[in-house]
């Protein structure tokens, strides 16, 4: 090999060395930073099984210890989940004795303990995410998870300093307890989500919801509307910023690249509709509410597709800007954030 053959040859490697560097970085991720060092550790409670234990045989007593434990979750529980009254009535404790000696309730309670009764993973998996939440705000508060059962009411319940988690509202689309559910109250998309694997995502997006929707919001049309639970899924990007966006959106992945292939066609209709700026809460509820597609979208759509065009809007606002999370959330003006908007031309 002559001197010039070997000079471009080594031209050759540095050049290829550099794009793949390139390549990489273009990959890479800016919110898979490392928190390793950072210590967290989450208190874990199990109502569901302080409610069905043996170990505890008067029922004065047990709903004495659930008020004083688990207090607003369980007046939720037995006012508004099964339907029984004030926890603090003379009759509280007769009915939690004839609701959890219920077969039929004995039996639910088993198949949520057969597949829930170790909840290690999933607690290991939210102290990772609780991770990065301390990264970000170390002054911040942690939470006490809890497991309960809803009685298919409530995937996930945030109040006070706790997150509590429906454990029957992840039984699994084809349990048989789900296939169970009559269709006129959990029709097939409700069900079509009722899997462990949204389980985490599901409960982090609760607590940021509950920790910073009304803090990061302003003003009440449909663009700071979406760019305020824009926000809450970016905080959720970095919470879990390995999770796949279908998961954290909660919905399946051919809806999430429906909504990839077709974002200029909905951007057009916000915009042809005269959507971004309107101010009627029913417009603006049919674009992030809940159900099996997103109302004046085609069926194949995911619901909810206003919440995932606020997502791409914050998202490109923070890439294009170089913004931190925390800078992210001290940016209050919508038409500013607006402003980066790529309209689905990222090509």
């Amino acid at each position: 090999m002559t001197k010039l053959n070997k000079h471009l040859y080594k031209l050759s490697i540095f050049y290829g060395l550099c794009l793949s560097l390139v390549l990489i970085s273009c990959d890479s991720n800016p919110l898979d930073i490392d928190v390793s060092d950072v210590e967290v550790t989450l208190k874990l409670e199990r109502m569901e099984q302080d409610v069905f234990t043996d170990n505890i045989p008067s029922a004065i007593e047990r709903n004495k210890i659930l008020i004083k434990k688990y207090g607003l979750l369980y007046e939720a529980f037995m006012m508004e989940m099964i339907g029984e009254g004030s926890p603090y009535d003379a009759e509280a404790a007769m009915y939690l004795k004839n609701f959890s000696e219920h077969p039929d309730m004995k039996e639910i309670y088993q198949e949520i303990d057969n597949k829930y009764h170790d909840f290690s993973k999933y607690h290991t998996e939210i102290e990772g995410c609780f991770k990065y939440y301390k990264h970000y705000f170390p002054d911040s508060t942690l939470p006490t998870v809890i497991t309960f059962y809803s009685n298919f009411n409530a995937n996930i319940f945030p109040y006070d300093n706790n997150l509590a988690i429906g454990l029957d509202m992840y039984l699994g689309t084809d349990h048989e307890l789900v296939k169970s559910l009559p269709i006129q109250f959990f029709p097939q998309y409700l069900k079509d989500r009722m899997k462990a694997e949204y389980l985490v995502a599901d409960a982090m997006k609760g607590w940021l919801m509950n920790r910073f929707a009304n803090e990061i919001a302003d003003g009440d049309d449909f663009l700071s509307t979406i760019v305020t639970l824009g926000k809450v899924m970016y905080l959720l990007d970095a919470m879990m910023p390995l999770e796949e966006d279908h998961i954290k959106f909660g919905c399946s992945k051919g809806q999430l690249e429906w909504c990839r292939t077709q974002e200029q066609n909905i951007w057009k209709t916000i915009i042809d509709d005269q959507v971004l700026y309107a101010k009627d809460k029913g417009l603006i509820l049919q674009y992030v509410s809940d159900g099996p597609f997103t109302k004046g979208m085609p069926h194949e759509s995911p619901s909810k597709v206003g919440v995932w065009l606020g997502w791409q809007i914050v998202r490109d606002y923070v890439e294009q800007n170089e913004v931190s999370v925390t800078d992210l959330l001290k940016q209050k003006s919508p038409k500013v954030i607006l402003k980066s908007y790529s309209q689905g031309d990222r090509d």
